[in-house]
C-alpha cells in the first residue's frame, strides 16, 4: 500500500516541534491525532510513540490485520491490551519524553510507572499542526458540508406540523447515515419555539405547531472529518417580529462571513457580528462566541470568540454562527461552515439562509 505523503509531511512537522519543546520522544493518546498521523482509526485502544528517527504504534492482537491495511509503514509494539512493557523497551534511551495533556489520570499513572520520571506534559501540539488544512482534507470537508445540505433539503420535505422535535432529529441521523456519514458528528440539535431559547437544547416530545421557530444544528462524520451547519426555518406562518429578528441575525451571520480572510484575528471577526447584534439591541441574547475551528473534531482550534487569539490563516475551517436566544420566547441561530481562502472564504454548507416557512 502506498502510505499517504501528507502523513509523512505531519510527522516531519511533529519532529520539528518536539526539538523545538526539546523533547526525544512523543507520545501520542488522542484518538484524533493518532488517526491525522497514521491513518489508524482506532485510536481508542491505541498509543503513538514518535521519535527522531521511529514511529511507533503500542496495541494489542486484535488490531494486527487492521494496522497492515491502515498504518503499513508503522512499527506495532504488541501486547497484551494494557501491557506497556514494550515502551520502556524502546525508550530506554530516551531522556525527555512529551506527552498530550489530554492523557487521563488513570492511563497517565500507568505510563508513569514504565517512564517514571521522563514524561513532560505538552500541550496542543498535533492540533497546532491540525489548524491548517491540506487539499485532501478540504475535500472530504466539503463533501461532509454537501450531505448536510442534502439532509436539509429533505427535512424541508419532511417538517410539518404535528411531528415531534425528536422525530425531526431522528430523521436527520439516519439521513446523515444514508446519505454516506459514518455517524453523527454530535448529538443533533431540534429545538422549537420556547425551546430554541437554549442554544443546546435537546430534542423532545414537544409537537411542531403553526408560527413555531424550529432551530436545527446538526452535521455528521464524513472518513474522519465533521461537518456543522444551524439553519432555523418556521412552520407555516411567521409573526413580525420573527420575521425582523431574522434578518438582524441574517445580517450578522453574513457580516461575519464576508470578515473572513486571512490576516483578521478571530476576535476580531467576532466583533463585527457582536457589534451589528449590538446595533438591533440584541447582543445581550448573544451568549457564545461566534464560531469555532472544525475538522477532525467538532470543535478544535482556531476559537472565534471574544477571547480567540491569533490570526486566520488559508486554509483554515471555522463556523460562523451568532445567535439570540429570548427566555420564554425562543432563539433564531444561523450557521455556515467556512474555508479561509486568499481575499475571503468559501463557504461549504450551500443551504438557503432566507427564512423558510414549511
Amino acid at each position: 500500500m502506498q502510505i499517504e505523503p501528507n502523513r509523512l509531511q505531519r510527522i516531519q512537522k511533529l519532529r520539528l516541534l518536539m526539538q523545538q519543546n526539546e523533547v526525544d520522544a512523543f507520545i501520542v493518546v488522542k484518538a484524533e491525532n493518532i488517526y491525522y498521523l497514521s491513518g489508524f482509526t482506532s485510536g481508542e485502544d491505541a498509543l503513538l510513540l514518535i521519535t527522531g528517527t521511529d514511529k511507533f504504534i503500542l496495541t494489542d492482537a486484535r488490531y494486527s490485520e487492521q494496522l497492515k491495511q491502515e498504518a503499513p509503514d508503522w512499527n506495532l509494539l504488541q501486547g497484551k491490551p494494557g501491557s506497556l512493557d514494550e515502551l520502556k523497551e524502546v525508550t530506554l534511551d530516551c531522556q525527555r519524553i512529551g506527552i498530550e495533556d489530554s492523557i487521563v489520570y488513570r492511563q497517565f499513572c500507568e505510563l508513569h510507572k514504565q517512564l517514571p520520571n521522563k514524561m513532560t506534559a505538552l500541550s496542543g501540539l498535533v492540533e497546532e499542526l491540525r489548524i491548517i488544512k491540506d487539499e485532501t482534507e478540504l475535500d472530504l470537508m466539503r463533501k461532509c458540508a454537501s450531505i448536510s445540505d442534502i439532509v436539509f433539503s429533505r427535512l424541508l420535505d419532511f417538517i410539518k406540523p404535528g411531528i415531534t422535535e425528536i422525530e425531526v432529529a431522528n430523521f436527520i441521523a439516519n439521513a446523515l447515515r444514508e446519505g454516506g456519514c459514518q455517524k453523527e458528528a454530535f448529538d443533533t440539535i431540534a429545538v422549537s419555539a420556547e425551546n430554541a431559547a437554549l442554544p443546546h437544547g435537546k430534542p423532545g416530545k414537544r409537537l411542531l405547531t403553526e408560527g413555531d421557530m424550529l432551530t436545527l444544528d446538526f452535521g455528521g462524520i464524513y472518513a474522519g472529518y465533521c461537518a456543522d451547519m444551524t439553519r432555523t426555518v418556521v412552520i407555516e406562518s411567521a409573526s413580525q417580529r420573527l420575521h425582523s429578528l431574522y434578518e438582524q441575525v441574517f445580517s450578522a451571520q453574513m457580516a461575519g462571513v464576508a470578515a473572513v480572510k486571512p490576516g483578521i484575528t478571530a476576535a476580531q471577526v467576532d466583533k463585527i457580528v457582536r457589534d451589528c447584534l449590538a446595533v438591533a439591541g440584541l447582543d445581550k441574547y448573544f451568549v457564545h462566541g461566534t464560531g469555532h475551528g472544525l475538522g477532525l473534531e467538532v470543535h478544535e482550534k482556531p476559537t472565534v470568540s471574544p477571547r480567540g487569539t491569533g490570526y486566520l490563516e488559508e486554509n483554515m475551517v471555522i463556523t460562523i454562527e451568532p445567535g439570540i436566544y429570548i427566555p420564554g420566547w425562543g432563539g433564531i441561530r444561523i450557521e455556515d461552515s467556512v474555508i479561509v481562502k486568499s481575499g475571503g472564504c468559501e463557504i461549504i454548507t450551500c443551504s438557503d439562509k432566507n427564512l423558510i416557512l414549511i
